[in-house]
């Protein structure tokens, strides 16, 4: 697996949540219980959705294999999230489906021996001499190993860094990327939505 080391730097308390993930639903989205600091108590059942990737839908080749990724690599464990708003929603950050639609950030220890890695951009290999903690950036490392796409309906401001995780990702054959031509959820989907306008059409004349 490749990992992406990724420190967001000083973040303030009221700009980023801490969340315990609960249940992953499919390569991008999952269930978590958010911790409220003033309240001094989580919030329970609160979904999510990563903000700038797009995984196979379920029914999709592949699917179940980018969720189960994504279980591997947060499942049960502690996020640092931040809310992401876009021009689409109004700048809040929740989708059309009531999700908070974030990016997220896992902090653990790295164990010592050798590591492959993507970073600003590059991607790369080295040798760990000793266990340390490292924050690693989710969106990137379901990109770079091959399990997502980048988003191309948003423009924001690190998208060359994760288009060229995906290029990567492409070129090496890693995950999807083993087809030929995999099919981009946006277009199952709007393929789907077509079936089912022509599927109401057809009820109508009958």
């Amino acid at each position: 697996m490749i990992l992406a080391p990724d420190d967001p730097g000083p973040i303030r308390p009221d700009e980023a949540l801490d969340v315990r993930v609960l249940k992953v639903f499919d390569g991008d989205g999952f269930l978590a219980n958010v911790w409220h600091p003033l309240r001094e108590a989580w919030v329970e059942l609160v979904p999510f959705r990563l903000a700038f990737i797009d995984a196979p839908e379920m029914e999709q080749p592949f699917g179940p294999e980018a969720r189960d990724f994504l279980l591997g690599l947060v499942g049960g464990k502690k996020l640092r999230l931040l809310p992401i708003g876009k021009e689409a929603t109004g700048g809040v950050p929740i989708d059309p489906y009531k999700r908070l639609l974030c990016m997220a950030y896992l902090t653990e220890q790295m164990d010592a021996g050798r590591v492959e890695y993507y970073h600003e951009g590059k991607r790369g290999s080295g040798l760990v001499t000793r266990p340390r903690c490292v924050t690693r950036n989710i969106e990137l490392e379901m990109i770079v190993n091959g399990w997502a796409w980048v988003t191309e309906q948003y423009a924001f401001d690190r998208e060359a860094e994760y288009f060229n995780a995906q290029d990567d990702a492409s070129r090496n054959r890693r995950g999807l990327w083993v087809s030929n031509n995999p099919d981009p959820p946006w277009n199952f989907k709007r393929r789907q939505k077509h079936r089912m306008r022509q599927a109401e059409g057809q009820g109508r004349l009958i």
